[in-house]
């Protein structure tokens, strides 16, 4: 199916959501009964359309972006305003207004109102890391976001969700609270009250049913731009060498000897740390890269094999806006056909790496996952599911014998919370593992066999480069590079107040500096270390104790046992 037509189909589906839902309710209740539910939407659009006007705005405020003249900026990035010159000129739309953001981080977006008031900023990591033509294939990506006016689009399309769950909740509340309650008596009031159950029950489906359409049509507009980047470079490959390097963190930095010599004023800065020899980093860096000093297929296609072939990656997939960077990169490679180039990242060496490291099947870990994960939950339903057979037994509708005292339950929730405390510190104990060894980035990210539940404790040494929203003012996390490559290092704590006191008073404090970091890779969807310690060159110490915090749950869950226990014992 061709982009624009699933685009197209896909929003034509939000809309018929919306048609179904009001058209039930117009069948059943009268025009004046709609007045209520009419406000309630016509707020709810409002609110859309000042978050529309007044997003650009809250975005100047949040970042630090630095708005550039564009004859400065053409100065500057000459090879950049060429490509932006050909879109504006062939599109016959206004130049977009152009910023830089100081951060080492590679990113870029664009925001703005219509393609003809746009803006769109890069951040300094864009020009350190790619090359020119990586460069102008992002460009030419937030490009095709400005030209196919995803602004307007997209804010529709999140719209519609908001919109069936206005409804629902109008149904719900209007059940619990309106005078229809007082009319059950009546065979018309109960009608009435029960077609609302049934309008809020198909609201709140219709709702998350839109909601995932929404980010359906949010990936379809990411290819689509990947696809206006290929036209306008007419080499697929220049984006996705850009993707991964932007997305996989992985370095390409010329040849062997030119790696070397860039090596050794790191390895002097980071010796002094002395977790481990950051040669050996040197060495492995060396052996990520071709012949050529470009990243080896190998290595690209391991650090692919997580997104083609682990199913948590699946799972992401359907609850992300962005498209996984190997489904772009494969989609990417079928058009190279097109513009009669080769291939340059086919990943087919992916299935056979990944079947090196976990075997044919992943079904096995995915589910010891997500019982891990779930574990209080599960024996929460358990619980449930055994009150809900005494509450059978204890009205006369099963026989259970002597199950069915007051006495026998109290005992089973006493029992029942003791069993959930012990599982969260299961959970913990399995997420937040011990045995931290060294390690480096490339080693982290060719990591198939890795999810956020099933982790690997590691250490890595090398720089903080960024933040981890560059520009953010209050971005809590980092951006960071060892002698491999690059990672995405969250630090959040857990608790709002203590979030915002670090990326105050701490984030900013790191950038540019060599730092220890111990902590748990994960991968969700994108590759990123959970910080459990970071040390300075200049002997500070920082903890996150965020591990920690998941033990309140199991003090909590103990507590109550114990009182139930008392209940139990000395009061039943």
């Amino acid at each position: 199916m061709g982009l624009k037509l699933a685009s197209t189909l896909a929003i034509m589906f939000l809309f018929a959501l919306i048609y179904a839902v009001v058209f039930t309710i117009g069948v059943w209740f009268l025009p004046g009964n709609l007045f209520g539910l009419l406000i309630m939407i016509a707020l709810t659009i409002l609110i859309v359309l000042f978050q529309y006007g007044m997003g650009p705005i809250f975005i100047n405020w949040m970042y630090k972006i630095e708005w550039m003249d564009y004859d400065d900026f053409t100065y500057k990035y000459p090879y950049l305003a060429d490509i932006i010159d050909k879109v504006t000129a062939i599109q016959e739309i206004k130049t977009p207004r152009m910023g830089i953001i100081h951060d080492d981080n590679p990113q870029a977006f664009t925001f703005g109102y219509t393609k003809n008031k746009a803006r769109m900023v890069i951040t300094e990591g864009i020009i350190h890391y790619l090359d020119e033509h990586e460069q102008r294939a992002v460009v030419a990506h937030e490009l095709g976001h400005i030209v196919h006016n995803d602004f307007i689009l997209m804010t529709v399309v999140f719209a519609i969700p908001l919109i069936l769950l206005t409804i629902a909740r109008w149904s719900y509340y209007a059940v619990r609270f309106s005078g229809l309650r007082r009319s059950r008596d009546d065979d018309a009031g109960s009608y009435i009250v029960l077609a609302l159950i049934v309008v809020a029950i198909v609201s709140y489906i219709s709702y998350y049913i839109g909601f995932l359409v929404s980010l359906f049509v949010s990936r379809i507009r990411e290819y689509f731009a990947d696809q206006h980047a290929a036209e306008l470079t007419e080499n697929p490959n220049f984006l996705s060498t850009a993707l991964i390097k932007i997305a996989y963190g992985l370095l390409a930095t010329g040849t062997e000897a030119e790696m070397k010599q860039k090596q050794k004023s790191s390895v002097r800065a980071l010796r002094g740390l002395g977790i481990f020899d950051p040669k050996k980093a040197a060495t492995v860096a060396v052996q990520a890269m071709d012949e050529n000093g470009q990243i080896s297929k190998r290595v690209v296609e391991a650090a692919a094999g997580w997104d083609l072939f682990n199913p948590w990656a699946k799972y992401f997939q359907v609850f992300s806006t962005h498209p996984l960077t190997a489904k772009r990169i494969q989609r990417l490679n079928e058009q190279c056909q097109t513009y009669k180039v080769p291939v340059e990242y086919d990943l087919s060496g992916a299935r056979a790496i990944k079947e090196q490291q976990v075997g044919k099947s992943m079904a096995g870990e995915f589910i010891t996952d997500l019982v891990i994960k779930s574990l209080p939950s599960i024996f929460f339903v358990i619980l449930i599911a055994f009150t809900a057979v005494w509450v059978l037994g204890f009205f006369g509708f099963l026989v259970i014998g002597t199950f069915s005292s007051i006495n026998n339950l109290v005992l089973l929730w006493a029992i029942g919370f003791i069993i959930m405390g012990f599982g969260v510190i299961a959970r913990t104990s399995f997420m937040y593992r011990k045995g931290f060894a060294p390690n480096n980035i490339v080693e982290l990210v060719t990591n198939i066999n890795v999810s956020p539940v099933r982790p690997v404790a590691s250490i890595i040494e090398g720089l903080v480069i960024g933040k981890g929203t560059p520009g953010y003012w209050f971005s809590e996390d980092l951006y960071f590079q060892d002698n491999t490559g690059r990672m995405y290092i969250d630090y959040r704590f857990g608790l709002r107040l203590m979030d915002f006191w670090w990326a105050i008073r701490r984030a900013d404090e790191l950038v540019g500096q060599n730092i220890r970091i111990q902590g748990w890779y994960r991968r969700g969807p994108g590759p990123y270390l959970q910080v459990d310690t970071i040390w300075t060159q200049d002997g500070r110490r920082f903890r996150n104790y965020s591990k920690h915090m998941t033990y309140i749950s199991a003090v909590i869950f103990f507590v109550i046992s114990v009182v139930l226990f008392y209940l139990w014992f000395a009061v039943i």
